[in-house]
């Protein structure tokens, strides 16, 4: 409300200081490890102590001392991935709405900045703020976040189908996708068919406003995506929400 009444070198000063804070929250909520993790078996050297006995076993056979090279040991590596946050702008989202909405978003960039991810919004129609392969620059998408304008019907169906073909195109092995709506979808038609082709999708369901939300639609899309599905009561609680699905708890 203040920026919309300032004078344009006010206003530019104030959306510095209100970027400066959403990136500033996005990385203290998102802080810590997080994504998806492999085992692979590799020979031994100092740090790893979980050692893989078989094969272990099989590399001694004819030795009569062990021998370094023969051990062989499970690590853990860090496996990169593919997301895509959909975030559903359709209904009348005030402007502190669109600022938690922006600081999940970071949080969410945040939490995967080593991993591959995008984000849209959506409303009668799905837009890319940020495409999967694009760089990871948190300003720049918090920037483009502070210029959403919400309202108009909702079409849950188009955004899947966007988040579907971006996550194709990526040559990771792990696709995600998370979409964060009431449910309610007016226009395009039903969108749990196409819940139905991802690897998986999480959905965040949450009410914008006195229609609630529409937890058969949500639950449903979560089911037949292989995901979860997470009934969010307050809309400050997004931005935990969206870490609690990226850390698995």
């Amino acid at each position: 409300m203040v920026m919309e009444r300032a004078d344009e070198a006010k206003s530019l000063a104030i959306r510095k200081i209100l970027l400066q804070k959403i990136v500033y929250l996005s990385r203290k909520i998102a802080a810590g490890a997080s994504g998806i993790k492999k085992t692979v078996v590799t020979q031994y050297r100092p740090g790893l102590d979980e050692i893989e006995v078989d094969r272990t076993l099989e590399a001694q056979i004819g030795s009569p001392v062990l021998d370094y090279e023969n051990i062989y040991c499970h690590e853990k590596i860090k496996q990169k991935n593919s997301y895509v946050l959909m975030l559903d702008v359709s209904n009348s989202m005030h402007q502190e709405k669109i600022m938690v909405g922006a600081i999940a978003t970071g949080v969410f960039a945040s939490k995967l900045r080593h991993d591959f991810y995008g984000v849209l919004t959506f409303s009668r129609e799905a837009s890319f703020l940020k495409h999967v392969r694009e760089p990871n620059d948190l300003v720049t998408l918090m920037d483009k976040m502070l210029d959403i304008k919400s309202g108009g019907a909702t079409n849950i169906r188009e955004a899947l189908l966007k988040g579907l073909v971006e996550l194709n195109e990526s040559k990771t092995m792990s696709k995600t996708g998370i979409i964060v709506t009431d449910g309610w979808s007016t226009v395009g038609g039903d969108p749990v068919e196409v819940a139905v082709k991802y690897d998986r999708l999480h959905v965040l369901g949450i009410s914008f406003g006195i229609g609630g939300s529409d937890p058969k639609t949500n639950s449903q899309m979560a089911k037949k995506g292989k995901g979860k599905y997470m009934y969010i009561r307050k809309y400050d609680d997004l931005p935990l929400a969206i870490t609690k699905i990226l850390t698995n708890k």
